[in-house]
């Protein structure tokens, strides 16, 4: 009676286990784990050795302790110590915590600053520790003063991001040639920087985009920007801005902290600083290249039978080209130069020459000699090109899918100079049917470019046609049968912009641009008044308004010189942009 019942107890409990698994393996499976809210919270330093803002350095060896496991990302490219080392230190992770090994001797009595970007982030979510900064000194104290501002392009006034901005306590004029900055810092997104922790003095300012990451100015490409007098850096308050996480104490300043003075209060310049300087100690720098003034020639081609294209480094003044062995006792080339003035292309025809021996000069200055054949060696069998010549080909400047504007002439391109135009197989047609009396004539020294005369009536739609042989080129190419059809616009397809300008007295001319979304010129007038001023027949769109301080009355906008002690000339951007629509007419008014 006894085992029975133990045998029925035992089997009961061993029944009721089961029943219990198999309901935790049912919910297991019908109810997945949801893991959690996602980590979004930067690893936080716990502890360090020695702590941030140190004094007395003088170990060889730094490390910082985290909450949790830790990754480097582009540290390489994101670390910058200040002063700089002659090489940045090793860093390597161990555990939660990362080592910084420092070999190079220090500066006495120096508070050096280790920013590390947003290179430190954790291993699961990649959340980044946001401005991390490693500050000690080696003397008996940090240092605590500052300076902030912003790079921007000089002559469109963007932006400029990744450049350094560097600061010197040797304040010759050559020192960025020479020496590395004992402070630096590198413009955010916005191109704005913060140099802090730094001692007090007379400092000089200058911006270099680092093309070879040396902190010397020593290349010709590299783009620079300079102050005109020495800066002193100023106490800066670190105020903490609203939902910011908590940091360790030791390590402000940190994400979502500004710097006002202690004596003022710190306004960022209104954007459009004449000149790099400075406004409510807040720097303003203006990044630009200097004038490359060594000119060669970088290439010369015979790029196609009669044609041999000259490339140069920098844009030319005067370029010009003369046969050294045999001159002609005439004009044997036609020039063409190119709008940026950086190519230049000799057209010629038969010369009863094999080859061409030139002197390429720039004003007064033999830049090159060169021997060139005057015909290009078959790669293949030419039997057919050379017995069905290809016909000249034409084309023409305005869009075929938009209306041809009515206040310009209609202009025609030819692929090669052009050496006669015969009217008698030209036909102009209005509407398809009324006969237009045109003329023809060249618009360019070249005669590649030719336009037609009288300009287009307003909404009328027209056809020209082109008879075989209207074209004749200095090959003696003829154009096949050509048809273009276009319809001309109206007054009423276009908006005009009026501008009231008032210039502060100077003794120099302005150039006001007007620009598209792109910032490309598509007008300019010389100012040299203040008084109203047009650009006329407008297509509908987005426009934007440039206004150089034409210094030195070239006509042009004109770049710095560092050694020289010159800013690039001064650009007022028009901070609004104009719409304009059809039909209507825009007013504004210009203060530089």
């Amino acid at each position: 009676m006894t085992h029975s019942y133990h045998t029925t107890r035992t089997m009961l409990i061993i029944t009721v286990a089961v029943m219990i698994m198999a309901l935790l393996y049912a919910c297991a499976n019908v109810v997945a784990p949801t893991g959690g809210p996602k980590d979004e919270t930067p690893p936080r330093v716990i502890r360090s050795n020695p702590p941030n803002y140190a004094t007395h350095f003088n170990e060889k060896q730094i490390r910082i302790f985290f909450d949790e496991f830790i990754r480097l990302h582009n540290l390489r490219q994101q670390m910058l110590v200040s002063p700089p080392l002659k090489s940045l230190p090793e860093v390597r992770i161990r555990g939660r915590s990362i080592i910084i090994d420092i070999e190079e001797e220090l500066r006495p009595n120096s508070t050096y600053n280790f920013f590390f970007g947003d290179a430190i982030r954790d291993i699961t979510e990649g959340n980044a520790i946001p401005n991390f900064q490693f500050v000690f000194s080696t003397g008996s104290y940090v240092d605590s003063l500052s300076v902030r501002g912003q790079v921007r392009n000089a002559f469109n006034h963007k932006p400029e991001e990744g450049v350094f901005v560097m600061l010197y306590d040797q304040p010759y004029d050559s020192v960025p040639y020479l020496e590395r900055p004992v402070y630096l810092a590198k413009t955010d997104k916005e191109g704005r920087f913060l140099i802090s922790n730094m001692a007090d003095g007379l400092y000089l300012m200058f911006a270099l985009r680092d093309n070879n990451a040396n902190f010397l100015f020593d290349l010709p490409d590299e783009k620079i920007a300079f102050l005109d007098s020495l800066i002193r850096p100023e106490y800066f308050t670190a105020v903490k801005e609203p939902d910011t996480n908590d940091l360790e104490e030791d390590l402000q300043p940190a994400e979502g902290l500004h710097f006002v003075p202690e004596a003022a209060e710190a306004e960022d310049k209104a954007p459009g600083l004449p000149e790099s300087g400075v406004a409510g100690n807040f720097y303003e720098l203006f990044l630009f290249q200097e004038a490359d003034t060594v000119q060669r020639v970088v290439s010369a081609s015979l790029t196609r039978e009669g044609l041999i294209t000259i490339a140069f480094r920098i844009p030319y003044d005067s370029a010009h080209v003369r046969e050294i062995r045999r001159p002609f006792d005439k004009q044997w080339h036609i020039p063409e130069f190119s709008a940026k003035q950086d190519t230049l292309r000799i057209w010629f025809a038969e010369t009863g020459r094999d080859s061409l021996f030139l002197e390429i000069r720039d004003c007064d200055r033999i830049l090159d000699t060169i021997a060139r054949s005057t015909t290009l060696r078959a790669r293949r069998d030419r039997r057919e090109a050379d017995t069905i010549p290809a016909p000249l080909a034409i084309r023409a400047t305005y869009r075929r899918a938009t209306a041809v504007p009515f206040f310009e002439p209609v202009g025609f391109v030819s692929e090669h100079p052009l050496a006669d135009i015969r009217s008698e197989k030209i036909r102009v047609l209005m509407h398809d049917s009324i006969n237009v009396e045109t003329g023809f004539h060249f618009a360019d020294e070249v005669r590649r470019k030719v336009l037609m005369t009288p300009l287009p009536e307003e909404g009328s739609r027209y056809h020209v046609e082109f008879l075989p042989g209207a074209f004749e080129d200095i090959f003696g190419l003829k154009n096949d049968s050509l048809h273009f059809r276009f319809t001309a616009s109206t007054r009423e397809n276009y908006g005009n912009l009026i501008i009231h300008v008032e210039l502060p007295e100077k003794d120099y001319q302005f150039l006001l641009q007007l620009l598209d979304r792109d910032q490309r010129v598509l007008g300019e007038k010389t100012l040299l008044d203040s008084g109203t001023y047009t650009f006329e027949y407008l297509g509908p769109g987005s426009y934007g308004l440039r206004l150089v301080h034409d210094k030195n009355n070239n006509g042009r906008w004109d770049t710095g010189h560092y050694l020289k002690g010159i800013q690039p000339e001064t650009v007022t951007i028009f901070p609004e942009t104009i719409q304009i629509r059809e039909n209507w007419d825009v007013e504004i008014n210009l203060q530089p």
